[in-house]
């Protein structure tokens, strides 16, 4: 083997090194599809003006900001993320005497997760349970009206996973 030849093969097994460098960078970005955020409620258009084709959005929405009127007008929709074994709202707010909706996104794949809100506390009675089911998964439950004050609602396969609904 001359040097010409040496240096061609350096070369061809350089190229080599890099595109298999270049495929497994692509091979694991592939599966990196899943956004680290999630969607916010969003307020309905006002009367008259047309429907945005798409929703923007961009961080987690605040437990204070987390109440809004449903683009159908039909009332409040709640969204609650389950990822990690953990809710994404510690506390929300709704209308007391007013049933309301919660679109709950269990992002844990293969776990069981609900909602259910208790008049109390762990112990209190119960005001309302949502199905369970396993993620990834979304699911939208239907909430009767709640009296007015603060509640407690968790998931009842982890009870560690809870927070504050209040009524007002």
């Amino acid at each position: 083997m001359n040097a010409t030849e040496a240096r061609v093969s350096r070369r061809q097994l350089l190229r080599l090194s890099l595109l298999a460098g270049l495929g497994a960078v692509a091979a694991a970005c592939a599966g990196r599809n899943q956004p680290g955020w999630t969607y916010g409620p969003t307020l309905a258009p006002p009367a008259g003006s047309p429907e945005p084709s798409a929703t923007p959005g961009g961080s987690p929405t605040p437990a204070a900001e987390s109440a809004s009127p449903s683009a159908s007008g039909a009332g409040v929709v709640i969204k609650i993320v389950a990822q990690n074994i953990k809710f994404d709202l510690a506390e929300f707010s709704v209308p007391a005497n007013t049933p309301f909706q919660i679109v709950f996104d269990n992002q844990d794949a293969g776990i069981p997760h609900n909602v259910a809100i208790y008049d109390s506390g762990p112990g209190g009675a119960s005001l309302f349970k949502g199905e369970i089911f396993n993620g990834v998964k979304t699911v939208t439950y239907d909430v009767p009206a709640l009296p007015a004050g603060n509640h407690y609602f968790q998931c009842d396969v982890h009870p560690t996973m809870n927070g504050t609904v209040r009524a007002a």
